[in-house]
């Protein structure tokens, strides 16, 4: 099986899993609540805020790699093992994480517009091997990754918010980011594990 459709599906599950937690799509309704947002108002900034999310994890993703590529140079094939080995401590983290979150306080009500919606745009670290090992494949399915990669962000955060205003956000609270956190190190492993499966 190819490389590109499973890094594909994995940052499209990471992808929509991520703004499933209530730290990202929350902090939204809470601001579109308190500034009386129209409904296409704050779908728009949704999409704007998933997006931006999807770039800076991209950004901060396609620095991992220029350093990588630059330790490494010729030795272009170390970058599979690296994106493993970073794959699967990514994936400890989000675990670890995860064990050790507390219960998210719900401090929005003090705190500044602009403080509320950066949470919503925090980057995503998991990305990060995931760009690693996308380093064999051309730069077209790259594009496609990360391409895939907004969009899903974008549309994710969307859909979150719209659920909410629709009366289903008291259930949606009640999601706990600590098991999101558990099912990104999970599907981080599964990844690393194709992907010895394929290369080595």
């Amino acid at each position: 099986m190819p490389l590109f459709p499973i890094l594909l599906g994995t940052v499209i599950v990471l992808g929509s899993l991520h703004m499933i937690a209530p730290d990202h799509w929350v902090p939204l309704t809470v601001v579109s609540n308190r500034l009386n947002y129209r409904k296409g108002k704050i779908f728009g900034t949704a999409a704007m805020l998933g997006a931006l999310h999807a770039l800076t994890s991209e950004a901060i993703a396609g620095v991992a790699l220029l350093i990588g590529v630059f330790l490494v140079r010729q030795y272009i094939t170390y970058l599979e093992a690296a994106s493993v080995i970073l794959l699967v401590a990514v994936g400890v983290y989000f675990i670890l994480n995860g064990y050790t979150e507390d219960e998210p306080e719900s401090g929005y009500a003090t705190s500044s517009v602009k403080s509320i919606l950066a949470i919503s745009a925090f980057p995503d670290f998991a990305l990060i091997p995931i760009v690693l090992a996308a380093s064999s494949l051309s730069p077209l399915n790259v594009a496609w990754l990360l391409l895939a990669f907004i969009i899903i962000s974008a549309a994710s955060l969307t859909i979150m918010v719209y659920v909410s205003t629709v009366g289903l956000s008291r259930a949606l609270e009640n999601i706990r980011p600590r098991y999101i956190d558990y099912i990104m190190g999970i599907i981080l492993f599964i990844t690393a594990g194709i992907i010895v499966f394929l290369t080595f």
